[in-house]
């Protein structure tokens, strides 16, 4: 089951747009992505314009289906993020 965790940095004067563009994106993959088991952003406490989003699939399928849709839907991030996001795949144990 593929697991990852994305680290998001965020324009300062753009914190409360990614918000609700977040929240308008989970609620799409819990809509549509059956194979999605969790799609969770959090807000760093030490630095709020820092999101991490925890990110588990069912399978590789679900995972690549999770990206086409996330392409489709990218403008929720075009011109908030500042920068890459920063990937860690991970290996449930």
């Amino acid at each position: 089951m593929p697991s990852l965790l994305a680290t998001l940095k965020v324009k300062k004067d753009k914190i409360e747009e990614a918000k609700e563009g977040f929240r308008q994106l989970c609620a799409q993959v819990r809509a549509n992505e059956p194979g999605t088991q969790a799609y969770v952003f959090h807000q760093r406490k030490d630095d709020p314009s820092v999101f991490v989003v925890y990110e588990k699939y069912a399978s590789d399928d679900a995972f690549k289906k999770h990206g086409e849709n996330l392409r489709a839907h990218g403008a929720v991030f075009a011109g908030v993020l500042d920068g890459r996001p920063e990937i860690t795949f991970l290996d449930e144990v």
